[in-house]
């Protein structure tokens, strides 16, 4: 299987493939794409494209999306709904299911306690991707960090419908 993790921003959006493999999961390929276009529809454009690159590059099975929840500025958590809207639709366009992920739900899911800290998530991320270093900036460790989350999720509900 094959899992698109996306950690959506408004200037800076993380990415990752991940791939599992019998009992491993391997980052293929993971980066930051930076906007730097001033117009918010030209970033959504742009949005639009790195994720269509992406999708028809590795074929991933799944897309597992941070889910924005609090921002304590309106005007910021406007423009990353619209950047996640605009992923979801790239999602949608390319027949690829959307699995939306809360903060809470993937420190749960990786650390298991739903309140820690960014520090010990791209901790988990390091050890378990055997990475020299914490990726930078800190959006790729997301990345990381919500597409482990994902497949570990899809994992648990398959193994919840054979028991």
């Amino acid at each position: 299987m094959i899992i698109l993790g996306i950690d959506p921003g408004t200037s800076r959006i993380g990415w990752a493939i991940l791939k599992t493999k019998k009992h491993d999961i391997l980052p293929l390929e993971y980066g930051c794409w930076e906007l730097k276009e001033k117009e918010q529809e030209k970033r959504l454009l742009r949005i639009s494209q790195n994720i269509n690159r992406v999708i028809k590059k590795y074929q991933p099975d799944f897309l597992a999306l941070e889910k924005v929840f609090f921002f304590k500025n309106a005007k910021t958590v406007m423009s990353v709904s619209e950047a996640t809207g605009v992923i979801a639709l790239s999602a949608e366009k390319n027949k690829l299911p959307c699995l939306r992920l809360t903060p809470l739900e993937i420190k749960q899911n990786l650390i298991g306690y739903g309140r820690a800290d960014k520090k010990d998530v791209q901790k988990i991320i390091q050890l378990v991707f055997s990475l020299k270093e914490i990726p930078k900036p800190d959006d790729i460790s997301d990345a990381l960090a919500v597409g482990l989350a994902g497949i570990n999720k899809i994992h648990h509900e398959k193994l919840k419908k054979h028991h």
